[in-house]
């Protein structure tokens, strides 16, 4: 008995080589693919950059007006809590949170992201500091740092 199905295969098969129909492949989008898929399956800072922004988001969106995003760093001695002035990555493996402790003093941690354990809290903005809460979450641009 004939298999039509592999009968019609090998006809569209035949088709496509006499008529010399080359396949369109765009190697930069199947890199660049290959690329994300990478950085994703090993936990690049890039990424973790890009998850820390949508929790950063989420939890902005439950501050008052006069609030903004602080954090505290549980991998560090005392739990120090920073007033977060900037995040940015150094890739493959470091998050680099910069800003202003309680006492004032500027700091910069610079963090391995399998040792990167946040609790973010709401610090509020005195009177007194003249000025509005910093926001981070969706007003940044791609590839910016926070």
């Amino acid at each position: 008995m004939l298999n039509y199905t592999k009968t019609f295969v090998l006809f569209n098969m035949n088709e496509f080589y006499l008529r010399k129909v080359q396949p369109s492949i765009n190697l930069g989008d199947i890199s660049e693919n290959i690329k994300k898929g990478m950085n994703t399956r090993f936990g690049y800072a890039s990424v973790m950059l890009q998850s820390l922004k949508e929790e950063i988001g989420e939890f902005e969106s439950s501050l008052n007006s006069n609030e903004e995003i602080g954090a505290y760093f549980i991998s560090t001695a005392g739990g120090i809590r920073l007033r977060i002035e900037s995040i940015t990555y150094r890739d493959p493996y470091y998050i680099v949170f910069t800003g202003i402790t309680d006492q004032g003093d500027k700091a910069k941690l610079v963090q391995h992201v399998t040792q990167t354990s946040i609790l973010f809290v709401p610090i509020k903005v005195m009177p007194e500091e003249n000025r509005e809460p910093r926001r981070f979450g969706f007003s940044i641009a791609e590839g910016d740092e926070l």
